[in-house]
């Protein structure tokens, strides 16, 4: 049985994509995945930090961070940068009780001011996968929020990818929320 990509991946940053301290005190990450159509997946996280939008935006625009923030992303190197436009491949492993899947992307991003955009332009692990972070500044803060669009190459029963991508757009969003914090507190 093979497993889906877990978030962590991505995101990109990060996964994409996302144990620590919860996103905001006593508040726990708001996290949704749905089956679009069949075979493809949307996962939206929403997460509140108290730090500034610059530190957000630095936390998930260091790519080269990520295998230390988040443990299941194993590499993840810049190919290219082009002012705003980034190219950086990364490996992960999603695990599920005693089963793992190795994921590979390149992903073509593109940083705005509060919203930066990625793509998979490799095509190995996913037909599609693309999303997006977006930073929203407040008084206490930002509120982050983190969508992705993924069709797995692979199959696996819809109650198991939205459990592991359910589960690591939290942790995604957990550990990202913390190196923020972590970040802002020693400035």
């Amino acid at each position: 049985m093979t497993l889906p990509v877990t978030m962590r991946a991505r995101l990109t940053f990060l996964v994409l994509v996302l144990a620590a301290a919860p996103a905001a005190a006593g508040e726990e990450p708001r996290v949704l995945v749905q089956e679009t159509v069949k075979g493809t997946y949307a996962v939206s996280a929403r997460f509140n930090v108290a730090v500034g939008a610059d530190v957000a935006f630095a936390v998930l625009t260091d790519y080269a961070s990520i295998p230390r923030i988040i443990p299941d992303v194993k590499q993840s190197r810049i190919v290219e940068r082009a002012g705003t436009r980034v190219i950086v491949e990364q490996e992960a492993v999603s695990k599920f009780m005693l089963f793992s899947k190795r994921v590979r992307l390149v992903l073509h991003i593109d940083e705005g001011e509060n919203e930066i955009r990625f793509r998979d332009a490799c095509g190995e692990s996913f037909a599609l996968y693309e999303g997006s972070w977006t930073i929203e500044p407040h008084a206490g803060g930002v509120e982050l929020h983190y969508e992705l669009t993924a069709r797995p190459l692979f199959e696996a029963p819809l109650f198991v990818i939205r459990k592991v991508l359910g589960g690591d757009a939290r942790e995604m969003a957990e550990r990202l929320g913390a190196e923020m914090r972590t970040r802002a507190g020693s400035q």
